[in-house]
């Protein structure tokens, strides 16, 4: 368990490194409908730090904190860039799931468990599998970054069990849907489209993270 001062101290890191990620994306990850910030000033400094937080506090001094972290680095941009755009870059997405098997490699070897990562690049397929059956059987249905999204959310889960990788998946269909029933009842619509999944999808993933017991 990590103590109060660490906990904080972590969550300055992950302020530092949401301010980075955000001049990257911001700069170098150019989109055509993105002409201004992909956030509100502070917002994803502040969400990340909160998230980098969160994690020390759950999941304490272990191995696995410095990816579950970089998962929670990569995914403030990537919802703020979905919510304003609708689309999740390929150039952000794909760099961030090498990195993230390679620091769940790391704490592989650190443990000196090698079941944990072979679990985690076994979710990521999974998942994987699991979107490409959507993307391709009912077209519409999920964009080329959900599917590659849902790639980086099995890492993730599938580095704590089989059994979250089915809560996770789960928890974050059901608040897309929250969401689109949400929509529907203010506009008065029946067209959810508006919605975009992905933030949803890593919510999901890490209300599973969070609410895992530490092992």
């Amino acid at each position: 368990m990590m103590s109060a001062a660490s906990i904080a101290g972590w969550g300055l890191v992950g302020l530092l490194i949401g301010s980075g990620l955000r001049m990257f994306v911001e700069r170098v990850v150019t989109l055509p409908t993105v002409t201004e910030r992909v956030a509100p000033p502070a917002v994803l400094e502040v969400v990340t730090a909160l998230l980098f937080a969160a994690l020390a506090w759950r999941t304490g001094a272990k191995p696995e904190l410095f990816a579950y972290s970089w998962f929670a680095a990569i995914s403030a941009p990537l919802a703020a860039v979905d919510w304003r755009t609708r689309r999740l870059p390929t150039r952000l997405i794909w760099p961030s799931g090498i990195v993230l098997f390679a620091l769940f490699g790391m704490a592989a070897a650190v443990n000196r468990d090698a079941y944990p990562v072979i679990r985690s690049f076994a979710g990521m397929v999974v998942l994987l599998a699991f979107y490409g059956a959507i993307y391709f059987l009912r077209p519409g249905e999920l964009g080329g970054g959900d599917l590659r999204l849902g790639g980086l959310l099995g890492l993730v889960l599938g580095w704590i069990g089989w059994i979250a990788v089915l809560t996770g998946t789960l928890l974050g269909w059901l608040a897309a849907a929250i969401a689109v029933i949400a929509l529907r009842a203010v506009r008065h619509t029946e067209d959810g489209r508006d919605v975009p999944l992905g933030p949803f999808l890593m919510i999901g993933t890490f209300v599973t993270v969070l609410a895992t017991p530490p092992v």
